[in-house]
This record gives C-alpha cells, sequence and structure tokens, in this order.
C-alpha cells in the first residue's frame, strides 16, 4: 500500500471513523468535538511543541514530558484521539496545557493544522505512525520524534504487511527514542534510518509519585482501614470472571479482603457491575461513594484514578495479560512498590516485565489458577518481606530513570 492508496481509503472511510468517534464518546467525561476532528473548527493558537498522545496510556507516558515542558516555561498543544485521552489529560493536567482532538490523517488537514500551530518540534507518543501528519511535517521542516517508542511483535508484524507506506514515513522521523533495544530493532527491521533510531529508555520510570496524589490516597484509606486489597488493574473481558471465583475462595483466609476492578474502558463499567450482580458480590461503584465494611469488592468506574489506587493495593494483577490482549504496563504499581502479577500474555511490554521479573519486583503466572495462587502468597508477605520488596522496587525505578531528561534536552535544541 502506498501513501496515495492510504489517502484514498482514510477519505471513503471516513464518515464511519466519525461515527465511531461518536460511539466511543457516548459514556466518557469528554465528548468528541468532530470540528476538529475534520478541520472545520477554530485553529488552536501557535505553540513551540506539540505533543500527541493517543488515548489514555500516551497521556499518562507524556505526563513526565508535559511537566518538564511547562517547568521551564513551554506550554505545549497536546493533541489525542479518544475522548477517554481527553479527559484523562484533563485530570491530570487540568488548564496547563491547550487541547484538541488530532485532525484525521488527510494530508489537506494535517497542512492546514501545522500551518496554524507553527510548532519547532512535533512529538508523537509510542506507537503512533500518522504517514501524512509525517508527510506534512517534513516538507514543512518540523522535526517530529517518537517519543517513548515501543512496538510489539504483534504491530511489527502488522506493520510489515504494507512495506511501501511505513518503511517511508519510519524515515520522516528525526528521531525514535525507544524504551528498549527490542524496540529499536523492530523499527529498524521495517524501515527506520538506524542511525536515527536509539535506546533512550521508558519516560513513565520518571513519573513521580507527588504530594496530592499521597495526600488523595490517605484520605482513600479511611474507606479501607486496615483490610487487606487486591487490585485488578486494567482488565478486559472475561479476566473479571476468571478470577471472582478464586477471590471468593481466598475469603476463607482474609474474611475481610477488599477487591478494587479497574475496568480498563469505561464502556464495560456497566457490564463489569452486571457480573458481579449475577455473582452475588457486595459491590459498591467509586462513583457512588467507599466501600462499607461488607462490601466485598469496589469498582473503579472513574477515569484517572488508578494510579492513586495502587498506593492502597496490598497485591495488584495487571489486566490484558490473561486474555491475548498483549498485556497493560506494569509500572504504576511499582511506583507504589505494590508486589505485581500479571497473566501469560504481555507482548506489548514483553521486555519491559523480563527486566521486572530479574528485579523481582514482578512474578508470572500462565493462567487465572496460578494468579490466585502468587496472589495468596503475596498476601501472606511479612514485615521483613515487604521492606524488602520495597527497596527492590526503589532501586529497579532508579535505574532506569532519566529518558525524560534526554527528551527534554532535545526540544531545547530544536525548539
Amino acid at each position: 500500500m502506498t501513501r496515495v492508496v492510504y489517502t484514498a481509503l482514510l477519505a471513503l472511510l471516513s464518515p464511519l471513523l466519525l461515527i465511531r468517534h461518536l460511539l466511543r464518546s457516548r459514556r466518557a467525561p469528554v465528548r468528541v468535538r468532530l470540528g476538529e476532528i475534520m478541520g472545520w473548527a477554530a485553529m488552536p493558537a501557535p505553540a513551540p511543541v506539540w505533543i500527541h498522545a493517543v488515548s489514555v496510556g500516551e497521556v499518562l507516558a507524556a505526563e513526565p514530558l508535559i511537566r518538564g515542558l511547562l517547568a521551564s516555561g513551554v506550554r505545549p498543544l497536546v493533541t489525542t484521539t479518544t475522548p477517554t485521552g481527553a479527559a484523562m489529560l484533563a485530570e491530570r493536567l487540568g488548564g496547563q496545557v491547550t487541547h484538541r482532538f488530532l485532525p484525521l490523517d488527510l494530508p489537506w488537514l494535517q497542512r492546514r493544522f501545522l500551518r496554524a500551530v507553527r510548532p519547532r518540534c512535533v512529538v508523537v507518543m509510542e506507537t503512533e505512525i500518522w504517514p501524512n501528519l509525517l508527510a506534512a511535517a517534513w516538507r514543512a521542516r518540523v522535526p517530529v520524534v517518537l517519543a517513548n517508542a515501543r512496538l510489539s511483535g504483534r504491530s511489527a508484524r502488522r506493520y510489515a504487511r504494507i512495506p511501501r507506506l511505513i518503511g517511508p514515513a519510519l524515515r520522516r522521523f528525526d528521531w525514535i527514542a525507544c524504551r528498549n533495544a527490542l524496540d529499536r530493532n523492530r523499527f529498524v527491521e521495517l524501515g527506520a534510518m538506524a542511525d536515527r533510531v536509539t535506546v533512550n529508555g521508558d519516560i513513565k520510570f520518571d513519573v513521580l509519585i507527588g504530594r496530592e496524589d499521597r495526600a488523595e490516597v490517605d484520605t482513600l484509606r479511611a474507606w479501607v482501614a486496615a483490610r487487606p486489597v487486591v487490585i485488578l488493574a486494567s482488565t478486559h473481558v472475561d479476566e473479571e470472571a476468571r478470577l471472582l471465583p478464586g477471590l471468593r475462595a481466598l475469603r476463607s483466609k482474609y474474611p475481610d479482603l477488599l477487591t478494587i476492578i479497574a475496568p480498563r474502558h469505561p464502556q464495560r463499567f456497566g457490564e463489569v457491575a452486571d457480573l458481579l450482580e449475577r455473582a452475588g458480590e457486595s459491590f459498591v461503584r467509586r462513583s457512588e461513594g467507599g466501600p462499607g465494611p461488607a462490601t466485598q469488592v469496589w469498582l473503579l468506574d472513574t477515569l484517572g484514578e488508578l494510579k492513586r489506587f495502587f498506593g492502597l493495593a496490598d497485591v495488584a494483577f495487571v489486566g490484558g495479560s490473561l486474555v491475548p490482549v498483549g498485556g497493560h504496563n506494569p509500572l504504576e504499581a511499582v511506583l507504589w512498590h505494590c508486589p505485581v502479577v500479571i497473566g501469560p500474555h504481555v507482548d506489548n511490554f514483553e521486555q519491559l516485565v523480563a527486566s521486572m521479573q530479574a528485579a523481582d519486583v514482578l512474578q508470572r503466572a500462565g493462567d487465572a489458577a496460578e494468579v490466585i495462587a502468587k496472589i495468596r502468597a503475596l498476601l501472606a508477605l511479612g514485615a521483613d518481606e515487604r521492606d524488602a520488596l520495597r527497596a527492590r522496587s526503589e532501586a529497579f525505578l532508579q535505574s532506569h530513570q532519566g529518558a525524560t531528561g534526554r527528551l527534554l534536552q532535545y526540544l531545547e535544541r530544536h525548539g
């Protein structure tokens, strides 16, 4: 597929894409603004740095970089694709940045957007490869960085099927700043220029637990008191159903066990509530308040709070890993020194998971029964063992920090 064919297909499919945007925003706290996506809304004011973070995960990944820019006096423009990404940006950074929804990747829309913003540098987070955006920036001589670049084996195989589109697009990045060597090798194999692809590290290691986060955790802890807490984070379809029987069995040893469930996608909040009701679980939604002494499950049906709830947990299971989704980032749990269990499907974060296993701050499980067994063992850890885990977590985090600083230095040179 060439860029001409890609553009024609995208133009033909644009009505369906707009419908998809509207459907995704029905239950999101922020509505999709179709005028911005189609390019007929008022253009944003010029900004020295434009950061694109497609959704929730990319917004969280970009947060250390955004805060670093703000600290240096630079107010970036941040675009997202999803309404949940926009909601997360508003939750984490409020009015400190300018937000827009990214226009469709049609050449005339991208050229117009670039002319309005006039950035000195564009930063695209993680895996987003938009051929027409890259072509427009290349013609305007605006450098583009792929920051915290990651490429799972599944994505690499998919991109490899369209080399005439992906290869030229990758060669228009001025810098592909990869999380690790495995990601770097995959980008180079797909056609990126080897001298522009480096291992810069993962900027999520530079996320700081702020005073506001700790104060909020202290407030939440009043609901929990001394109860043992297990969090099922970023869960997908069927994962809750597989784990609930084992968690119920754990209550024979821990009768006051509280399980927090945080579904990955907001559209599943109602589905998970129905599952809990059918299973006879005593539960409360976070949007309705906090758990009482008899509450067995706290359903986290809000956005932007998961990071803090890791601070309440004694053990965290990270979802998307019992089902073939590829797993989600387990790093946020480790920031709170929380023991982590993850399932067998970790294609999205395979090297990070391997390094966390080697540092003994994460445990892999092959199926739901093993997840429960490992949760049981981690709940039984004594005070000395938890102190040792905390020390290992801190050492692991410190050994991987610094990626944000290197990105900021690049932006200073080019911005």
